[in-house]
């Protein structure tokens, strides 16, 4: 059995598969099948790693110029001791969520 973690970003359940890293000598969260099919909540807001580089109508929590990526946005929603958070910027949310494949609301 593949070992996940399990996260509830407002109505949708991620289960982000775990890889072993030699580097670091631990299990990590493995994001690319995320990244390959990006989802969204159901009211529509999408779902982002908090590295992601910081789209244009970011604004920042601070003026620091090296502020780029989603986790230094103010829209950016994110769970403690996750990389995953939910942007709520408006003007990046679907209006009328349109059903997915996926079904159950599960990402493997």
């Amino acid at each position: 059995m593949e070992k996940t973690n399990r996260y509830n970003m407002e109505g949708i359940v991620l289960e982000i598969p775990l890889r072993w890293d030699e580097y670091s000598q631990k299990l990590v969260e493995d994001y690319s099948d995320f990244i390959k099919h990006p989802v969204r909540t159901p009211a529509g807001h999408p779902i982002f790693l908090t590295i992601e580089d910081a789209c244009p109508y970011a604004e920042m929590a601070d003026d620091d110029p090296a502020s780029i990526d989603c986790g230094s946005c103010i829209h950016f929603h994110q769970p403690h001791g996750s990389l995953l958070g939910v942007c709520h910027n408006e003007k990046m949310r679907f209006k009328t969520q349109k059903p997915t494949k996926l079904g159950t609301g599960t990402v493997k």
